[in-house]
């Protein structure tokens, strides 16, 4: 077995989720983590994985496979799962500080899995089939909140109260992931809704501001994004890739932070020496930055 990132998850509302409320919808917890996943190499070992990429112990994501192999206990139990179904990729959420710090104490650092993949015939296995599985061997899942035939998004929303039961000490949780185990879009592919909530929205901008303020005090590379970089630019460029494709998906998000930075650099480059009196640029560092206003923009 190999390998395979995570699916998207796409805004309800979009081109990418049209018609995925029609028939059973099953409505689940969406909490606040990275994003991790575990399967059985050709060697018979466990391989562990974040959302972009395949781990290593000296390449990590935040403790997440370290903490299967200090935890002998735990790795056999996956180990024991995946080696009587070697075509399952198990993927969760490793519970480790981003946004919400409201979470309880004893949840972090704890892999809550959400997603079962049988890579044989390309499905996901419904939430029940997986849930009995995961029982028997008393591992963590994201439990669901209901399941729903033929909702509104208005009945969706109803949910959204509900999303502080699971885990979180106060307040609200990030959001609900919509699936429906029969849909695929419009582009002939599976895909899963989200819809979040106020609380992490405004936890969220909040979050970003008090990184921006910290990142602009004697910083260049940021300066230069202030000054230069714009809302009306990312807009333009992401107006492009939607004629480009006929409309807008996730999928399209590192076209977009490309095409922003190229054309941000072709057109102001002359500018910046001149603004700055051909200051050093830490041109990776200028590269993040504008990632980050971009995705700020477009609501990523």
């Amino acid at each position: 077995m190999f390998y395979k990132s995570y699916q998207h998850i796409e805004k309800l509302g979009t081109s990418e989720t049209e018609g995925i409320l029609k028939g059973e919808v099953h409505l689940s917890y969406k909490i606040d983590g990275s994003n991790g996943c575990i399967y059985l190499k050709d060697n018979g070992e466990l391989g562990f994985g974040s959302r972009k990429r395949e781990l290593s112990i000296t390449e990590d994501n935040m403790g997440f496979m370290a903490s299967f192999v200090t935890d002998k206990s735990l790795y056999s139990k996956f180990e024991e799962i995946l080696k009587k179904n070697p075509n399952f990729i198990i993927y969760g959420e490793w519970l480790v500080p981003v946004t919400i710090k409201r979470y309880g104490k004893d949840a972090w650092r704890k892999f809550y899995v959400f997603d079962v993949f049988n890579n044989e015939d390309g499905t996901y296995l419904p939430f029940n089939t997986y849930k009995e599985m995961l029982d028997e061997y008393g591992l963590l899942y994201i439990p669901e909140i209901a399941v729903l035939n033929n909702p509104s998004e208005e009945d969706i929303k109803e949910y959204l109260n509900k999303t502080g039961e699971f885990l979180i000490t106060e307040g609200l949780g990030e959001g609900i992931v919509i699936k429906n185990y029969d849909y695929k879009n419009k582009y002939g592919r599976r895909t899963w809704a989200k819809i979040l909530t106020e609380d992490f929205k405004k936890n969220k901008k909040e979050y970003r501001q008090k990184n921006h303020i910290a990142k602009v005090e004697g910083n260049t590379e940021m300066l230069i994004i202030n000054a230069f970089l714009t809302s009306e630019h990312v807009l333009k460029e992401k107006h492009k890739i939607e004629e480009k494709y006929g409309g807008w998906s996730s999928k399209n998000i590192f076209e977009l932070l490309n095409r922003v930075y190229d054309e941000f650099l072709k057109d102001n480059f002359e500018l910046i020496l001149k603004k700055y009196k051909d200051p050093p640029i830490n041109f990776k560092l200028l590269r993040q930055y504008s990632n980050d206003f971009v995705k700020e923009i477009i609501g990523v």
